[in-house]
């Protein structure tokens, strides 16, 4: 570019400051809201009075805001895990006790990466019966933002990984 460039690019784009910085503040986070039907209880309120087993749960799910570099992260297990909770041998009820206090414990920590051993199911009566439960479980929380089955050396498809939110600081 020349000067006579220069100076008609000056003239038509007017008078111009510089930028103390080059920073992009993000927008601040809306809160979700679920809506629902009046008179109806929330989703997670009681997981204990689906008295069957869930009929179609996700092998794997993630939230659609994840970027796929973490999704595989997370998928391979390349991630420090931070909490794992083991509930082989429990009957559902208290495996649902053990799953809520391991939850609320694990966002109390501010942890992110979680693993859940619920076994395969070989020692079941029918089918197994932890592992769709415990997915389910999971597809109903909210501060869980992706899980999938583990990979082999954190107990296969016996184990499933978890995927937490970031809890926001409190005032």
């Amino acid at each position: 570019m020349n000067d006579a460039d220069n100076e008609d690019f000056a003239r038509l784009i007017g008078p111009v400051r510089r930028l103390e910085h080059d920073r992009v503040e993000p927008a601040p986070r809306r809160p979700r809201t679920r809506l629902r039907q009046p008179g109806t209880e929330p989703a997670a309120a009681s997981p204990m009075d689906d008295h069957e087993l869930p009929s179609q749960v996700d092998r794997e799910w993630f939230h659609h805001g994840l970027q796929k570099k973490l999704c595989r992260r997370i998928r391979q297990g390349d991630l420090p895990i931070d909490a794992q909770l083991d509930l082989h041998g429990l009957r559902r009820r208290e495996a649902w006790t053990a799953f809520e206090e391991f939850l609320q414990q694990a966002l109390a920590q501010d942890c992110r990466f979680l693993v859940i051993v619920h076994g395969q199911g070989y020692g079941s009566q029918s089918e197994a019966v932890l592992k769709p439960l415990t997915r389910h479980w999971l597809s109903r929380q909210d501060s869980v933002l992706a899980w999938c089955p583990a990979q082999p050396k954190d107990g296969g498809d016996g184990a499933t990984y978890v995927y937490l939110r970031r809890q926001s600081a409190s005032p």
